[in-house]
């Protein structure tokens, strides 16, 4: 696990105003006279399936949104290659965790975080850059720690190599969260999660999604329930479903090749969540997946997802 160092990091916004030097001072200052604008916090989480290919979806999403957090994955992009610039012209900070050609996070967002990590502990220059987490300042100037993961898909239960790789990354962030976090803490994980965690976050027609279960394809198996299952023991909430438990026609992963997002009713999966810990859910303001953005020209597979805040 890389730690960047920041603005004082793990550190409450108001009890680091005290105490600290002019320069980080007005830094800390100015940070929180722009949360005191805002009334609510929003966050937004999009596999965009290769950032430069598009960038009309990012600005598009930034154009309508205004989050104050982005979570991208699928960026494959190396840390080299990141248009790191094009991305700040509009309007925000960046941090990254690429490699070229697949996978890679980014965090992007209004202001610096107060601190910032990359990958899990044990983690080395070999491993698949999927994960990157950050602490931000909230409207209130409190810290809310936003992790934003792209889980491994896995394939299949009988793949060597990449299914026992999607259960030691759930297990990994079963262990950060158990180890350094209460889920009383005001927390975020975010991010294309690769199971469907209901059966109503699957169309994909019966005959598939019998096939799937039959062969072994992963999505929503039992076992990756269960990983997902562990998660919200701890104190994780979805909070789409939070919101809306009877929805039953909203997706995040629509197959390219079978058209499904074209298809009326749409085919696809739900996939992307954010979910908070129990300690921020009463929070929880309003939460949606952009069907708009998803139908873009040349878009992502995936469709972005959000949640505000209050």
């Amino acid at each position: 696990m890389i730690t960047v160092p920041t603005i004082c990091p793990g550190l409450c916004l108001r009890g680091a105003l005290h105490g600290a030097g002019p320069e980080t001072t007005g830094q800390l200052a100015s940070l929180f006279v722009f949360a005191q604008d805002r009334r609510f916090m929003k966050i937004v989480s999009f596999n965009i399936n290769g950032l430069r290919a598009r960038p009309h979806q990012l600005a598009a999403l930034i154009d309508k949104h205004q989050p104050d957090v982005i979570g991208l994955q699928e960026t494959k992009v190396s840390d080299e290659q990141f248009p790191h610039a094009e991305v700040e012209a509009l309007g925000y900070h960046v941090h990254f965790h690429g490699q070229k050609g697949h996978y890679g996070v980014a965090l992007l967002s209004r202001n610096p975080p107060l601190a910032l990590h990359k990958g899990f502990e044990g983690d080395d220059e070999e491993s698949q850059k999927r994960f990157i987490w950050g602490t931000y300042a909230d409207s209130n100037g409190q810290p809310v720690t936003i992790m934003n993961g792209y889980f491994p898909q896995g394939e299949s239960r009988d793949h060597p190599t990449k299914f026992p790789a999607k259960q030691r990354f759930y297990e990994n962030l079963q262990t950060l969260l158990e180890s350094h976090f209460s889920n009383e803490q005001p927390l975020i994980v975010m991010g294309d999660v690769n199971i469907s965690p209901q059966d109503c976050d699957i169309s994909i027609g019966a005959d598939n999604a019998k096939r799937w279960l039959k062969t072994g394809k992963c999505s929503f198996l039992p076992e990756e329930r269960e990983w997902m299952e562990r998660l919200k023991n701890w104190g994780l909430v979805d909070s789409f479903r939070h919101l809306y438990p009877e929805v039953v026609d909203r997706f995040s992963w629509f197959d390219y090749r079978s058209r499904g997002f074209e298809d009326e009713p749409k085919r696809g999966l739900r996939i992307d969540l954010i979910m908070t810990s129990t300690g921020l859910q009463p929070r929880i303001k309003a939460a949606g997946v952009d069907y708009d953005l998803r139908g873009m020209e040349k878009p992502s597979d995936h469709a972005p997802i959000w949640l505000e805040l209050n």
